[in-house]
């Protein structure tokens, strides 16, 4: 009697905290829901403190890629000479050696690019500057009224509003912008080397945490959600690195065979919009497209054609096999996750949040397949 009596006080304990936790959890929501500014600004402040470490284990996942390659292959050329090569040395000279790689790449891609950048930048603005003038008299030809847009032009040129106060101010905005990114991208660098470093150690003592104070099956899905994220991550952001590259110097190729102006800055912006998706190809090629037209108008119809038709032969045939279906998002799913990445941690949670969907989505979906499948047993 005693026995049941206990059993039935503690079901009754059990039901008590999963009614307390309903009930917080609805408090918390209906909080939330009604506070959204509120919330956003702090997770934003949250970001901004996390934006280092994130950042650090995007290059992680980046650069674990190549480095693991190096390492198996110092392994195999070990098991070949019939020694064993200690783990330590062979991983810090992997990191090197792929630290070195991606230095010399990006200095290549930087000495090839920016002259084209530079060149592209002294011709735009002079045609700008010669172009709008033209464009407004052919859409006042057409019938088409500008005059409220060229006044309050005028009136912005004659009221001083770019005067050296405003000029200074704006200018100290942006160096202090400047300079917080690139203190993120060093810190996150330096996190980023000590977690290639310390990586087989970090996963051991969390494996062991994890096992010393949750339940076996528990354990279990932890390992599962951790591989499952780490072959996403890692297939998503190495895959897309390598595709930009590649549609880059496809872009720069065929612009360049068709005779159309502005093929490097437009083959840049491509690969750097490579990262988002959907929205990265309609900007890129928006881009193009406009400086085509203040180069010679003529061209824009052509430039359009051959943008489209490179980007569908590079998702017909270049993006799934190198790239394939890591993410494996509906295209609503994917634009939600880039949306609410950027609003937390701007271009690099775009990045990041499209991958953590991905592993999100997957891991509901087998959730529920699981549980429709003992519902139908």
């Amino acid at each position: 009697m005693r026995a049941r009596a206990a059993k039935g006080e503690a079901v009754d304990n059990k039901k008590m905290r999963d009614a307390m936790f309903l009930v917080a959890f609805g408090v918390l929501l209906y909080v939330g829901m009604t506070h959204l500014s509120v919330v956003f600004d702090a997770l934003s402040k949250v970001a901004q403190l996390l934006l280092p470490v994130l950042i650090g284990a995007i290059f992680a996942f980046v650069l674990n890629v190549p480095m693991s390659g190096l390492e198996r292959m110092f392994n195999q050329l070990g098991d070949r000479l019939g020694r064993e090569f200690p783990v330590g040395p062979v991983r810090l000279l992997s990191l090197l050696i792929t630290l070195a790689g991606i230095v010399l790449a990006f200095v290549g891609a930087v000495a090839l690019v920016i002259p084209e950048l530079i060149e592209s930048g002294r011709t735009i603005i002079p045609l700008a500057q010669q172009k709008i003038p033209e464009w407004i008299a052919f859409a006042e030809e057409s019938g088409v009224d500008l005059s409220g847009l060229v006044k309050q032009l005028s009136d912005l040129e004659s009221s001083g509003a770019m005067d050296a106060p405003s000029f200074v101010g704006s200018a100290t905005a942006l160096a202090k912008s400047t300079i917080l990114t690139a203190g993120n991208m060093m810190l996150g660098m330096v996190i980023a080397i000590y977690l290639l470093l310390g990586k087989h150690t970090f996963s051991r003592q969390a494996l062991m945490i994890a096992q010393a104070n949750l339940p076996e099956s528990v354990v279990n899905k932890i390992r599962f959600a951790g591989n499952l994220a780490c072959e996403t991550y890692a297939k998503f952001l190495s895959g897309q690195f390598v595709e930009a590259i590649i549609l880059s110097c496809l872009m720069y190729t065929t612009f360049k065979l068709f005779g159309l102006p502005y093929a490097g800055i437009t083959a840049y912006l491509t690969g750097l919009c490579a990262f988002v998706p959907y929205v990265g190809a309609l900007l890129s090629g928006a881009a193009g497209v406009v400086l085509t037209l203040l180069a010679n108008p003529l061209q824009a119809p052509v430039c359009l054609v051959v943008y489209l038709a490179t980007q569908f032969v590079e998702n017909q045939f270049i993006y799934p096999r190198v790239v394939g279906g890591s993410v494996g998002l509906a295209p609503m799913w994917a634009l939600l996750a880039a949306l609410v990445g950027g609003k937390l941690f701007g271009v690099i949670g775009i990045v990041f949040f499209i991958p953590l969907a991905s592993v999100i989505y997957t891991l509901v979906r087998d959730d529920t397949k699981m549980k429709l499948a003992r519902k139908a047993a």
